[in-house]
């Protein structure tokens, strides 16, 4: 099942995961992918399009797998350098788009996981992910009208474009003779970035993957599966323990849907959380490896004074399910 949602992740499908929590079902999971369902159809239930997830729900955790974010960067000049190598520091995939191939390549984008020397309309054509960050940094007034247009009509996340305010009116204007909707402009941020003075290239990359985050973490969506833990899934052919945060109380770093690996090792992939609940968790789940059981519910308490002694960042309390793979 967890092989099955990293390929409809790699695919851009976000399918929805069943896990029972609690009684005789407890560690029995499923897959809603569109239509088709696998795995323990008893556990499935309905989901409608404005439910908060991830949630608990009759005793099932119910999360929608969203691939991770992924930031498109329209330019390869300064700014784009330094906006690269910051979000991909803090989970974003990135992609980079420049027909100049003097300006995007590997020396200057090391940390870019794609990079496309395409006119801007032809690579925006390929790119398919409905969490995308986009972001337009190009070299001029038409570049940035022309990747706009095409963006506005794609799915997405986040859309930004840089530029003074003179010249943002000037595109909007266009855009609205053109019959583009006034919702769908007031979606895009232009200014780009979260206001805090920013000048040099680094300050204005601080302040647009800022925003970013800001996005990101405004409403529950879904649970991000981040590339190390599809990688993982996909790779390793031997027991595993999956580790799963079911919910939270409190101050603790992570949310519901946080999961990582422990493998038989005591390696761990991806978070859910750092300090102590993740240490005493991979404990739990190295043991289980070595002795069972297959599946396992517990909750870390953690009053502040614990959490200072113990490396936990604060107080509050995390419920786990520790599940351990057949394969």
């Amino acid at each position: 099942m967890f092989k099955h949602i990293t390929q409809a992740i790699k695919s851009g499908r976000s399918p929805y995961l069943f896990t029972a929590v609690e009684g005789e079902r407890m560690g029995q999971i499923a897959v809603l992918d569109g239509e088709d369902v696998y795995g323990e159809k008893a556990i499935v239930q309905k989901v409608s399009e404005d439910l908060m997830l991830p949630t608990v729900r009759n005793n099932v955790l119910i999360e929608r797998i969203i691939t991770p974010p992924h930031l498109v960067l329209c330019g390869a000049g300064h700014v784009s350098v330094c906006t690269a190598r910051i979000a991909k520091a803090v989970g974003f995939r990135v992609t980079v788009i420049d027909e100049r191939t003097d300006f995007a390549n590997r020396e200057r984008f090391p940390e870019a996981d794609e990079i496309l020397n395409l006119p801007f309309a032809e690579a925006l054509r390929q790119i398919h992910d409905p969490n995308s960050y986009f972001v337009i940094v190009t070299r001029g007034h038409k570049d940035d009208n022309l990747c706009l247009k095409t963006i506005l009509n794609k799915m997405y996340t986040y859309c930004g474009m840089i530029g003074s305010h003179s010249k943002i009116k000037v595109v909007f204007e266009d855009l609205r003779s053109q019959g583009y909707p006034e919702e769908r402009l007031r979606s895009v941020h232009s200014p780009i970035g979260l206001p805090i003075g920013a000048n040099t290239p680094e300050e204005i990359a601080v302040c647009i993957v800022a925003e970013m985050i800001q996005v990101k973490n405004s409403e529950s969506r879904g649970s991000e599966w981040d590339e190390a833990l599809c990688d993982a899934i996909e790779t390793i052919h031997e027991p595993y323990a999956m580790v799963a945060l079911i919910d939270k109380k409190g101050s603790a770093p992570r949310s519901a849907g946080a999961r990582m690996i422990v493998k038989q090792d005591r390696t761990i992939i991806s978070s859910i959380g750092g300090g102590f609940g993740e240490y005493e968790a991979s404990q739990r789940a190295a043991e289980m490896l070595s002795r069972g059981p297959k599946v396992k519910r517990y909750t870390c308490m953690m009053n502040n004074r614990d959490a200072a002694d113990k490396g936990m960042v604060c107080g509050g309390a995390i419920d786990i399910l520790i599940q351990i793979t057949e394969e």
